[in-house]
């Protein structure tokens, strides 16, 4: 009968005898070291670490993406929806834009224009709500 490396195998396993358990270990030693298991792990490794990539890339930080999804997988993921957005904010929407855009892919202002406003100016347009300010 051919020793497989379950868990059954170790719960009926004699611990007294030295030759099973050394038998128990060579198999369980040999399975881990099996080239196509570390096939798929470096598959799925890749594979996390891309998708973690384009998900970082939503927020401006794809190298955060790479490095989380291939630690940590789909852990991974969820830290980097989570942080914070490293691409600059709109003045206007106040949502983000890559860097080195010309106009707002949102709004449309001009980002140069807008950002060159005073913050009083901003202030101003921010609670202004159709009157005078009494």
């Amino acid at each position: 009968m051919a020793l497989e490396c379950t868990l059954g195998a170790l719960r009926n396993l004699d611990q007294t005898d030295p030759d099973a358990v050394q038998a128990l270990l060579d198999v369980c030693t040999r399975a881990l070291l099996e080239p196509s298991l570390w096939y798929w792990a470096i598959g799925l490794t890749i594979a996390c670490a891309i998708v973690g990539a384009l998900l970082g890339a939503t927020k401006g930080r794809w190298m955060w993406g790479l490095i989380w999804g291939a630690v940590l997988g789909p852990v991974g993921w969820i830290v980097v929806l989570l942080s914070k957005a490293t691409q600059p904010l709109c003045p206007e929407c106040a949502k983000p834009n890559p860097p080195g855009l010309k106009r707002c892919r949102h709004c449309g202002v001009d980002l140069a224009a807008a950002a060159a406003r005073s913050s009083r100016s901003r202030l101003r347009d921010d609670t202004r709500t159709g009157t005078w300010p009494k």
